[in-house]
């Protein structure tokens, strides 16, 4: 129980607590700190969004160089594909594209250049996975 003459009723004494601004320095610490964190996160997803597109692009190009291989006509083609996903399905962000060089040299070692490549928007930047390769006559 308090006296009437004791400290805590004594006018102009000092009570506990924080005062306004250390509520308010608090506040802006806590608020700098958040905004470090998502920022932080953001660009962390923009990196593995990144990652993924291109082992999406790159499995998508080796599909088509794999198809130029095996093509059964000589010289090898492949249908270009725009808005296909990793599989070649419509709905994705890639499109492939395909070129085939004239035959180079004689036979029996002469073979075509093929290369395929994959291009996508990310962000606003065009990205593109190339794949090179060959193929005998």
């Amino acid at each position: 129980m308090h006296v009437k003459g004791s400290r805590a009723f004594r006018r102009g004494g000092r009570q506990g607590g924080f005062t306004m601004i250390e509520v308010m320095v608090a506040i802006l610490l806590t608020a700098i700190a958040i905004i470090g964190i998502l920022a932080l996160y953001m660009a962390q997803s923009r990196a593995g969004a990144y990652s993924r597109h291109t082992s999406e692009a790159s499995v998508l190009a080796t599909d088509g160089l794999e198809a130029l291989r095996v093509s059964p006509t000589s010289p090898p083609s492949l249908p270009t594909l725009t808005g296909v996903d990793e599989r070649g399905v419509t709905g994705g962000i890639f499109t492939r594209t395909a070129t085939v060089s004239a035959l180079v040299g004689t036979a029996p070692s002469a073979y075509y250049d093929l290369r395929v490549v994959v291009t996508w928007d990310e962000d606003g930047v065009a990205r593109s996975v190339v794949l090179n390769g060959r193929r005998n006559q």
